[in-house]
């Protein structure tokens, strides 16, 4: 699968607004000996989902890309269960973050499982995970693995520099930090 393939199908759904789901320097990559089809199956999947929930800020949508029994596994912040409880997480940082915008930098799957590697940047202007509205910019590196079954996702990694999230807001400055 290549950028236009990506760009493409999401133009066609109507799920990009204002780019790609994937930078150029993003193209997926699919490991040796996997089920290309599918493969290639789940990372449109994976790319809808971002270009739509996240950078098009539809966290109502997620629902559409998630089994009823998705898992959400988000480290420090906890495990959410459920697609409706999923979809509420998206919408509440979507809506914290109303210009939040995903980068993909890095995507490679095999199998059922599609592993992204993103930056994402947006200006806080909601409470989010108990942290106020700060009218600030904010910046974090992530690492999201996807396990998709049935052209669905069922459960999903989601490895946030949360650190640096709170640094943008504000809520916390490191002591090294000047």
């Amino acid at each position: 699968m290549n950028i236009r393939s990506v760009a493409l199908v999401a133009a066609v759904v109507g799920l990009v607004g204002g780019g790609t789901a994937l930078s150029a320097q993003a193209q997926p990559t699919s490991l040796p000996g996997a089920d290309s089809a599918r493969v290639n199956a789940n990372e449109l999947v994976v790319a809808a989902f971002m270009a739509d929930v996240l950078n098009g800020h539809h966290g109502d949508h997620a629902t559409r890309y998630l089994t009823p029994d998705m898992q959400w596994h988000g480290g420090t912040v906890g495990t959410v269960a459920g697609a409706s409880n999923v979809a509420g997480l998206m919408t509440t940082v979507v809506t914290s973050i109303p210009d939040l915008h995903a980068a993909v930098e890095d995507v490679v799957a095999q199998g059922d499982e599609v592993v992204v590697r993103l930056v994402v940047t947006g200006t806080q202007k909601g409470d989010l995970l108990g942290i106020p509205a700060s009218d600030r910019p904010v910046r974090w590196d992530a690492t999201d693995l996807y396990r998709l079954k049935d052209g669905k996702i069922s459960e999903e990694w989601a490895a946030e520099d949360f650190t640096a999230f709170l640094y943008g807001t504000g809520a916390y400055k490191a002591p090294w930090i000047p």
